[in-house]
C-alpha cells in the first residue's frame, strides 16, 4: 500500500528552505567560510543550520575534515541536494507563474532562444499573436545550450523555448516543429569537382569549412564526421550568420548549415544540395511540465507550428547551377 510523506513532527516538518540554501551554498562553496560569505551570515550561523537539517533528516550530510581541505557532501547530503535544488525550482516556477498570474498572463512572454537560424520562424509567429494578444510583449531570451535552457524552464525564468531534439528532461513537454536539413553555402569562385548530390563525407572533410559553433554536447555534424573517423578542417566558427556570410564571399571555405539558417542570406552566395548522409537537425518548443501554460503561450506553440509546416513544404532552395 503506497503510504503518504509523514508530515508529522518526527517527520521532515522542521525542514525549512534556509537550511537547504545553507547546504546548496556549502556543497557549491566547500567550504563553510565561503558560504557564509555568499550568504551573508556568519561561520557558526551555517554550521548551525546544517546541524539542524542533518538532525531533522537523521544522517550526516556534511564531511568535515578540518583545517584546509575542503568540505564535501556525504551520499546523503548528495541524495539531499538533488531534492533541495528541485523544490527551488518549483518554488522559482511557483513565483513566476504568480507574477505571470498578475500581470494578466501577457507581460512578458519570454522565450528560449538558441538561435542558429531559428529565428526565421519568428516574425510569422509574432504577427499571429498580435490580432489576439495586441498588447502582448514577447522577451527572447538566448539560451547557450540545453542544460541552461532546461534550468530556465524549470526556474520559470523563460515560459517556453525552441529547442533542438531530443530534449533529455524528462519533466519538459515538447512538440516536434520540423526537420532542418543542413546545405551547402558556396562563394563565386566556387568550382565543384563533382555535382554536389555526389559529395561524400570524405568530400567535404577534404574542404577548409565553415560553420555555426558546435554545442558542448554532441551534434549531427560533428557525429557525422566522427562516424566516418575523419577530422575536417574547420577553418572558421561562429555564432555570427554575418561572419560565416563574409567568410564564405571572401573564398575562405565553403559553409555547412541548416537551412533555415540560409534564408536571410544574400546573393553573393549559393546553396547546394547534400545528399550524403548527414541527418538534418530536429527543431521543437519545450516547456516545463510544473507550469500551467498560458493562453499566450498556448497560441505561440500554435502559430509555430504553422509555420514551421509552410516553411516544410514551401522553403526548398534550389542547387545552384
Amino acid at each position: 500500500m503506497l503510504r503518504s510523506p509523514d508530515l508529522r513532527p518526527g517527520g521532515w516538518i522542521g525542514v525549512e528552505l534556509r537550511h537547504f540554501l545553507a547546504l546548496d551554498a556549502v556543497a557549491t562553496e566547500a567550504s563553510f567560510n565561503r558560504a557564509a560569505e555568499r550568504l551573508g551570515y556568519t561561520q557558526s550561523a551555517v554550521s548551525q543550520q546544517i546541524a539542524a537539517l542533518e538532525r531533522v533528516v537523521g544522517e550526516r550530510l556534511v564531511d568535515r575534515p578540518g583545517g584546509s581541505q575542503p568540505v564535501r557532501l556525504t551520499r546523503a547530503g548528495e541524495i539531499v541536494i538533488a531534492h533541495a535544488r528541485a523544490i527551488g525550482a518549483r518554488l522559482a516556477s511557483a513565483q513566476a507563474d504568480l507574477q505571470s498570474l498578475a500581470a494578466g498572463g501577457l507581460n512578458p512572454l519570454r522565450v528560449g532562444f538558441p538561435g542558429h537560424g531559428v529565428g526565421a520562424l519568428m516574425p510569422a509567429v509574432l504577427r499571429e499573436l498580435d490580432e489576439p494578444f495586441p498588447e502582448l510583449v514577447v522577451r527572447v531570451v538566448e539560451t547557450a545550450d540545453e542544460d541552461e535552457f532546461v534550468g530556465m524552464l524549470r526556474c520559470g525564468e523563460v515560459d517556453l523555448g525552441f529547442s533542438y531534439l531530443p530534449l533529455s528532461a524528462e519533466d519538459c513537454e515538447h512538440v516536434v516543429l520540423l526537420e532542418d536539413d543542413y546545405v551547402l553555402v558556396v562563394g563565386s569562385e566556387w568550382a565543384e569537382a563533382k555535382p554536389s548530390a555526389q559529395l561524400t563525407a570524405e568530400d567535404l572533410a577534404g574542404y577548409p569549412l565553415i560553420g555555426l559553433k558546435r554545442p558542448k554536447k554532441s551534434c549531427q555534424i560533428t557525429d557525422y564526421f566522427q562516424s566516418h573517423n575523419l577530422r575536417p578542417p574547420w577553418v572558421v566558427a561562429s555564432n555570427d550568420i554575418e561572419m560565416i556570410y563574409a567568410s564564405v564571399t571572401a573564398g575562405l571555405g565553403v559553409a555547412i548549415l541548416p537551412r533555415l539558417a540560409t534564408l536571410s542570406l544574400g546573393t553573393a552566395v549559393s546553396t547546394l544540395e547534400l545528399d550524403c548522409g548527414l541527418p538534418p537537425r530536429r527543431i521543437g518548443l519545450a516547456w516545463s511540465k510544473a507550469r500551467q501554460r498560458s493562453e499566450p503561450a498556448t497560441a505561440f506553440v500554435r502559430a509555430a507550428r504553422a509555420e514551421a509546416a509552410r516553411l516544410s513544404r514551401a522553403t526548398h532552395l534550389k542547387v545552384a547551377s
